[in-house]
């Protein structure tokens, strides 16, 4: 199986769209108090551009014979301006997402060192992301590529 990471080209726009529908299927399955099936595409064509035309994002697609499996989305980020933060920059890594049928294969492994590659180039030192409580195998895979435990968000329904 070849497997080329690349730049996302607006192009690519159906078959990312496709990678969100299950994405997004799976946060709605899990959390229908706060997820809903979208009336068309979840991503509009303008949100995929921003992101590929602006310096301080990047979507990176993996390619397996010029079909498009997985996806990686991440920016930059700056820390908030509060007195007892410190002023840092890191890159947040908004997800990893492989089509169910290409999972299994270290496509998310080959796009995580793409991201990684990328916040290098940026000078960045950190990355930094978040994953719904739900998800045990995005949790566990990240911390086998040694991302550790930072926060934990809760609610309360009332």
């Amino acid at each position: 199986m070849d497997i080329k990471v690349r730049e996302a080209v607006i192009n690519d726009y159906e078959s990312l769209c496709e990678i969100y529908v299950e994405l997004d299927e799976q946060h709605r399955l899990n959390h229908p108090e706060l997820f809903i099936k979208p009336e068309d595409y979840a991503r509009a064509k303008e949100y995929i551009s921003e992101i590929i035309n602006d310096s301080n994002k990047a979507l990176f697609v993996a390619d397996i014979d010029t079909k498009v499996v997985a996806f990686a989305e991440c920016f930059i980020q700056k820390s908030s301006e509060f007195p007892v933060i410190k002023k840092r920059e890191w890159v947040q890594l908004d997800g990893i997402a492989v089509k169910r049928a290409y999972q299994n294969y270290h496509i998310g492994s080959l796009l995580l060192r793409k991201v990684v590659e990328w916040a290098k180039s940026k000078e960045i030192k950190r990355i930094e992301l978040k994953v719904y409580s739900f998800n045990k195998y995005a949790d566990e895979f990240y911390l086998r590529k040694g991302f550790k435990d930072l926060s934990k968000a809760m609610y309360l329904d009332l």
